[in-house]
């Protein structure tokens, strides 16, 4: 979270008010929807990653439970990107072919948030699958196809995220100053994140980015950051 904590006024056409509140961010992302093609070969990397990242938390967890927990977060990831995959054979593509156009730019913010810190890799997998799944589902809402709501519905997928995060709130209670470092830590997660997201708006099928036009949106994915944040006992 590098910046953008204040509310600023919204523009004045179909982006929506600010105080739409989630109605607004749903809008205001659809309309930068990209092909559907693209789509499914950039949210299909991007679990893949995720997915490698919670199977490399799993290795140095320091339970049964953390380990049973971080496995369960990476088979529902992985089960995401094969249904995406899936529906990329099911148009007569290769998923690795779909994939590699958006692999340099997910490579580096992956390279970017990289940590040694357990914890904070934990916590990564937490806020940024959140934060992402959560993004990627909203600019669906605006595919112009026929496979728009089923995309809606693998990004929507939760279950283990719950367990996840009741993961980390312990360790935080079991080790307090471990807050004051996974705070920075989220803080620094955001920002980075933000740069990822502009570049997918940059995709947009039926609209030109406008950095102005877009701040609502920025703005309302900040704030979801904060609360996840929040529920940890972070301070964003």
């Amino acid at each position: 979270m590098k910046k953008l904590r204040k509310k600023a006024s919204a523009p004045s056409h179909v982006l929506g008010a600010r105080d739409a509140g989630d109605e607004a961010l749903r809008v205001g992302l659809a309309e930068f929807a990209p092909k559907i093609t693209p789509f499914l070969g950039l949210t299909a990397y991007l679990q893949l990653e995720l997915y490698e990242a919670a199977a490399r938390a799993v290795v140095g967890a320091p339970s049964l439970q953390s380990k049973d927990v971080l496995a369960r977060i990476a088979g529902v990831t992985l089960t995401k990107q094969q249904r995406l995959n899936d529906e990329i054979r099911r148009r007569g593509h290769e998923p690795h072919l779909v994939m590699q156009p958006f692999t340099p730019m997910i490579d580096r913010y992956i390279e970017r948030i990289d940590t040694a810190d357990w914890h904070q890799h934990v916590l990564s997998i937490y806020l940024v699958g959140g934060l992402f799944d959560g993004f990627f589902a909203e600019l669906a809402e605006g595919l112009r196809d026929g496979y728009r709501d089923e995309a809606i519905e693998i990004l929507r997928e939760r279950r283990g995220r719950d367990e996840l995060r009741e993961l980390l709130a312990a360790e935080i209670a079991a080790d307090p100053p471990l807050a004051n470092r996974l705070a920075l830590w989220g803080r620094r997660l955001v920002g980075d994140t933000l740069l990822v997201s502009r570049s997918v708006l940059a995709l947009s099928d039926g609209r030109a980015f406008v950095e102005s036009e877009v701040e609502p949106v920025f703005t309302e994915l900040i704030a979801e950051h904060i609360r996840r944040m929040d529920g940890l006992g972070l301070t964003a």
